[in-house]
């Protein structure tokens, strides 16, 4: 029950904004939409991983939620300390580096 709580928490806090600027840049990059999707799926697949440090790191949570927030935190430092996001991640950054999002 309380990791399903910090599960719901961490994709309210964390994830969705994550996600949300991340698709956000790269519609604005003019990136194929699979390649948005995959970032979806990668935001997706990485909650359960984000859920498990929550429990172990409550405190993570409060200071990565606060620089997510105030933007302090790139969406691609989150995403990317978890493997099911490496291919979504390099697809990505192609479109965001090479075009300046």
């Amino acid at each position: 029950m309380l990791q399903e709580l910090l599960a719901s928490l961490v994709s309210l806090l964390i994830v969705d904004p994550l996600q949300a600027e991340i698709s956000e840049r790269l519609a604005q990059a003019r990136a194929p939409q699979a390649v948005i999707a995959d970032v979806r799926t990668c935001a997706e697949a990485s909650l359960p991983g984000l859920a498990e440090r929550a429990m172990a790191e409550p405190l993570w949570v409060v200071t990565t939620a606060l620089n997510v927030w105030t933007g302090q935190t790139a969406p691609e430092t989150i995403l990317g300390n978890t493997p099911q996001c490496d291919a979504a991640l390099k697809s990505a950054r192609v479109y965001l580096e090479s075009r300046g999002a």
